[in-house]
């Protein structure tokens, strides 16, 4: 069992998204991308308490915060429409009348008359739930109901409403990034400990013992005869108003003694470390609260026989990383399907890349994702091995800068930095416009790793050195904007535009602070010798096997006017490509000439 398709329409960010999974899937994307909404519009189709609260969805669920219908138009909707495929015996039989067929290969749904073809390789038994949000301006209130889509009526409205108890066979857990704690330990609806108390049916049996123990509870009693005496005189002052029957002594009781308050009121209380004494689950630390959260999963997937769909946001938080991978082993062997999110490495190299899938908004809210396949140039074991210091922070950014080699990787990065934090107002870091840097390794892959990254819905610059027509061209191709570098390698760049004053001084200073290499120290001219025999030194430094840290330690010691102007341009561009330039000033009209009144006595 596992969801196969989810398609969405108005909801928060996403104005449309039609999006697929195979088995256990890892979403990647950089933040605000709609990860997230995601997983909470799978939530309302098939999540069996998401219905039960007060207010399902609200004026900010709806794409744009527009839920009124507008003149001529029709009235705004939420809609999401979850496709759970690999429907087992049990599932059939409960559902015979929804059931529809998954033609895995071409991932769709067969039409009228599939069931013929159920016995085929790849077709398999799924139903498909229906979502559907609105405001109603006569209630002055915000509906929400869920349909099975078969079967329907001869105009395609369904007509078999999706209970919550048919949403509990899919068994669908939500655990949101931020995991305070709140809905798993506490006894709110749908909480991690109600849905265990439902699985094991102990549920209707703790409410009624709980509420008879609490009856009885006199909470002050005859321990306190001073609160008694109180008690008393308020009633004996009653009685003088009232009939005596109406005053009957008031007492202390711990709640309205309904399951409705007992469920607020309720807490998990948990070890502190100090023999005999135990605290609320708010008060552990987020590591200590993540574990249980994990331990009551395993209770409720043990219970369901492996029968139910996580899908669990960062599962990094709060852990360090040997166990943010236990984490990931431990909720897939739980599940039938488990699908995650994660800014983590160590998460996400846990999975196979066809399991990784990269998503993308574009500026009209359409959401797109794409499965993560690597070019035939590309090894699987030498993606593995880079995952952590290349890959990663690649594949979960919105922009990613294919740069030929580790030169050009660290010297862009410390470039932009060093002219933000010099003058903000006109220069960025590169981070804070989206871009990551990825080193490609040599100029033969910088296309075909521009091309990879831009399939996968990135928008792709490149930088490289000069080359030949047609290699340049290709670059050209792959990517959304190709920088070549006017010079055949990047110390001609520093040769030529880094001032030959600069380069004297930063060789000196070196020397200076004792931090100039040893094996390069015959190459230092003697003082007083002109600026033009520093050129060689400078230049053999970035060539020496420690060339990128020096690199970085230069261009942090520059100042705006040190930075080679090749660099500065691109940087210049790469912000032009995110940022939209600034709208021209509007003309002021001209002011009016009053006449010139005379001069006096002239």
């Amino acid at each position: 069992m596992r969801v196969v398709r989810v398609h969405i329409e108005n909801f928060r960010g996403i104005r449309l998204a039609d999006l697929h999974f195979e088995g256990t899937t890892v979403l990647l994307g950089d933040n605000n991308t709609g990860k997230s909404t995601v997983f909470e519009a799978i939530e309302l189709a098939i999540g069996a308490d998401r219905l039960s609260r007060t207010q399902a969805i609200d004026e900010h669920d709806f794409h744009g915060g527009r839920y009124i219908a507008q003149p001529d138009q029709p009235a705004p909707k939420i809609v999401v429409e979850v496709i759970v495929a690999g429907l087992d015996q049990q599932h059939c039989d409960r559902f015979r009348a929804n059931l529809e067929f998954w033609n895995t290969a071409n991932r769709s749904l067969l039409g009228p008359g599939g069931a013929a073809q159920a016995e085929q390789a790849g077709v398999e038994p799924a139903v498909r739930i229906r979502f559907e949000g609105a405001y109603d301006p006569d209630g002055d209130e915000f509906t929400a109901k869920t349909w099975f889509a078969v079967p329907h009526a001869e105009d395609g409205t369904p007509t078999s409403e999706c209970r919550s108890s048919d949403k509990r066979e899919f068994g669908f857990l939500h655990l949101r990034a931020l995991r305070t704690g709140s809905r798993a330990l506490s006894m709110e609806r749908g909480s991690l400990l109600d849905v265990i108390l439902k699985t094991y049916e102990v549920r209707t049996r703790m409410w009624e013992s709980l509420l008879d123990n609490l009856r009885g509870l006199d909470v002050v009693g005859a321990n306190d005869p001073e609160f008694g005496r109180i008690l008393t005189a308020i009633q004996e002052a009653m009685r003088e108003i009232v009939p005596g029957e109406w005053a009957d002594a008031p007492h202390l009781r711990v709640s309205d003694l309904t399951r409705e308050d007992l469920r607020r009121v309720l807490k998990s209380f948990l070890a502190t470390g100090v023999p005999g004494y135990a605290a609320p689950f708010q008060h552990q630390g987020s590591g200590t609260i993540n574990a249980l959260v994990l331990a009551m999963l395993g209770l409720i997937a043990e219970r369901r026989n492996g029968r139910v769909i996580f899908a669990m946001e960062e599962p990094e938080i709060s852990l360090p990383p040997h166990v943010q991978q236990r984490v990931v082993d431990k909720v897939r062997g739980l599940a039938s399907q488990a699908l995650f999110t994660s800014h983590s490495p160590y998460v996400i190299e846990q999975f196979q890349p066809e399991q990784m899938t990269v998503m993308r908004r574009d500026q009209t809210a359409l959401l797109t994702a794409t499965a993560v396949v690597l070019p035939q140039n590309l090894r699987l074991k030498i993606f593995r091995d880079g995952f952590r210091t290349r890959f990663c922070e690649a594949l979960l950014a919105r922009r990613v800068l294919v740069v030929e080699g580790k030169t050009e990787f660290v010297s862009y990065s410390a470039v932009s930095r060093r002219a933000a934090e010099l003058q903000p107002g006109q220069h960025k870091r590169l981070d804070s416009l989206g871009w990551v840097p990825f080193d490609a390794g040599g100029e033969t892959a910088v296309a075909s790793f521009a091309a990879f990254f831009r399939g996968l819905g990135k928008t792709v610059a490149t930088i490289f050195d000069r080359q030949n027509p047609g290699a340049a061209a290709a670059i050209q191709l792959a990517c959304d904007r190709a920088f070549e570098q006017p010079y055949a390698g990047f110390e001609h760049l520093l040769r030529d535009e880094v001032a030959p004053a600069m380069q004297r001084w930063f060789v000196q200073w070196l020397v200076h602070e004792g931090e100039w290499p040893a094996a390069l120290a015959g190459q230092v001219p003697p003082d007083g010798s002109p600026e033009a025999v520093y050129s060689a030194p400078f230049l053999a430094l970035f060539k020496h096997k420690k060339g990128d840290d020096y690199l970085t330690l230069f261009f942090s010691q520059c100042q705006i006017g040190h930075f080679p102007r090749t660099m500065t341009q691109i940087l210049g561009q790469l912000r032009a490509m995110v940022e939209a330039p600034p709208p021209p000033p509007v003309p002021l009209p001209p002011i009016p000439q009053a006449p010139i009144p005379p001069v006096p006595g002239g």
